[in-house]
């Protein structure tokens, strides 16, 4: 099963530079050695969690993200928060010291906006998980990944959408909007926002609901993550868990146009129960290409083979190889996560419990768009030829999209901040190498570069969770017709753009 991990990190990788492996010390108020007084040791005694330094053991890997590109930034400091309240002290001795900010759940973000070379805000240790009683909304920390949930709400009879990747956290994933093989059922991750507690640029801790803060409210649900404030808990509205017939096919590469073409008009008039991704991958090394399509079917079970054998009928011609099997949905999600035969805490990215079994992501080079049309034969021909093009034995290349539409799309663009409500899917070229060289980088982003030029006239927009560097007028790619009242959001909850990155709303 080619998920998003394994697609954009085919043929596997190894730890750069020898670099160790080690566990996350507990909670810790000091370090071994004598320290001068100096303001950091202000925040250390506001702080429950552990303020790590770059002279404190288990620097290197507390200021890692999950992709190792950005493991040249060194932070003067990463909070390890474990409260609200840890969250509202690193604001506001940030804010009187004039240190910038950047903020981290997940670390998944691909253009680096979750690390910095000031006080990195990290929510990974809050994870809680909790049930409301009567079962109607879900409390989700900051900080709990996708497995770490569906584990924990399973004997709960409950689920949350999430994505395809096991170790994303909702930090980034739901404040951006949120996609994964639910979306066409449910919705956007957003669009479940019951209410979210957010800490504002003052140290302030509100709650944004409907009925509180409704504009930030509204911002929060897809406006761009790092934004507007931290949230440190969302709670959703969770679905029953359903069953899910997880399939996978692979087709001839030389037939790629075809599938790709028929693979966009089978979703375009598939019923909402329908969750789908297609790939066409050259793996590094001189693996064998391979179109691979993949996801989950939510309706009843028996229903799903004439959903499926329909993508065959619109190509012309069978797969090479085809599966499908009903599975509970925890299940099922777990071979979407190539995780179906490790525990909850292997199924973490390596380093951050002493279980965790999943590599990190290497240098990684993007351009994604949405569309709002399934393309011809002939743009689909366009596409493929810009993936095949300068092909490189040392990096994995891949066209990857992701099937929107259904209940998505029923969704007015002006309800939430997420606008591209028009949007059928979101496809994207993507370039992976561990450890390139910079002449391996330049390649690659020429290859990025080219086939971004493909497919953006093409496109109707961005998609703020796959950000694309070399996106032209991000603030309208991004944001479309709702940029406007972000920015108004910004400029009320932010005025002095505390919460800022390289894209970030106003900037």
């Amino acid at each position: 099963m080619w998920n998003r991990r394994n697609l954009l990190r085919a043929g596997g990788a190894t730890v750069a530079g020898g670099a160790a492996v080690a566990v996350l010390p507990g909670v810790s108020h000091g370090s071994t050695g004598r320290r001068r007084r100096d303001p950091w040791e202000t925040l250390r005694g506001r702080m429950t969690g552990r303020l790590v330094l770059p002279s404190d053991e288990g620097y290197d890997l507390s200021r890692q993200s999950h992709y190792a590109m950005y493991d040249a930034v060194r932070p003067q400091a990463v909070a390890l928060c474990e409260t609200t309240a840890d969250v509202q002290a690193c604001v506001r001795f940030a804010t009187e010291r004039g240190i910038p900010l950047r903020v981290r759940s997940g670390g998944h973000n691909f253009a680096g906006w979750s690390v910095g070379e000031g006080l990195v805000v990290d929510l990974f240790r809050m994870k809680n998980v909790s049930v409301t009683p009567g079962g109607t909304t879900v409390h989700v920390g900051p900080g709990s990944t996708s497995i770490e949930t569906i584990s924990a709400l399973e004997p709960h009879g409950l689920q949350l959408p999430t994505g395809t990747c096991p170790t994303v956290a909702p930090g980034g994933f739901l404040t951006g909007g949120g996609i994964g093989h639910q979306t066409r059922k449910f919705g956007l991750g957003s669009d479940r926002l019951v209410s979210a507690q957010v800490v504002l640029a003052d140290g302030r801790a509100v709650r944004a609901s409907e009925r509180e803060h409704p504009d930030l409210f509204w911002a929060l649900a897809g406006g761009g993550g790092g934004n507007y404030g931290i949230v440190t808990d969302f709670e959703q509205r969770p679905v029953d868990a359903p069953t899910m017939v997880f399939y996978q096919s692979m087709w001839d590469v030389d037939r790629a146009p075809e599938v790709l073409a028929a693979w966009q008009r089978w979703i375009a008039d598939a019923p909402d129960d329908l969750g789908s991704m297609i790939a066409l991958v050259r793996p590094p090394g001189g693996a064998a290409p391979l179109v691979a399509v993949s996801g989950g079917y939510l309706g009843a079970p028996d229903a799903a083979d004439p959903v499926l054998a329909g993508l065959a009928d619109l190509a012309g011609f069978p797969p090479l190889f085809s599966s499908a099997e009903p599975l509970a949905y925890g299940a099922a999600m777990r071979r979407v996560f190539q995780c179906d035969v490790l525990t909850t805490m292997q199924c973490q990215r390596e380093g951050t419990n002493p279980d965790a079994q999943l590599p990190r992501g290497g240098f990684q080079q993007d351009a994604f768009r949405l569309f709002r049309r399934p393309l011809t034969l002939g743009e689909a021909e366009s596409v493929v030829s810009a993936w095949a093009a300068g092909a490189d034995d040392g990096q994995s290349r891949v066209v990857q999209a992701m099937a929107l539409g259904g209940r998505f799309g029923r969704t007015a663009a002006r309800d939430t901040a997420f606008w591209h409500r028009d949007a059928g899917y979101v496809l994207g070229f993507v370039s992976q190498h561990y450890a390139p060289t910079d002449a391996e980088r330049e390649t690659a982003a020429g290859w990025v570069r080219a086939g971004g030029a493909v497919i953006d006239p093409l496109s109707s927009g961005g998609y703020v969770n796959f950000p694309s560097t070399e996106l032209r007028n991000w603030q309208t790619k991004y944001y479309g017709g709702n940029y406007p009242r972000l920015r108004s959001v910004k400029r009320s909850y932010d005025f002095s753009n505390v919460f800022r990155h390289p894209r970030s709303v106003g900037s």
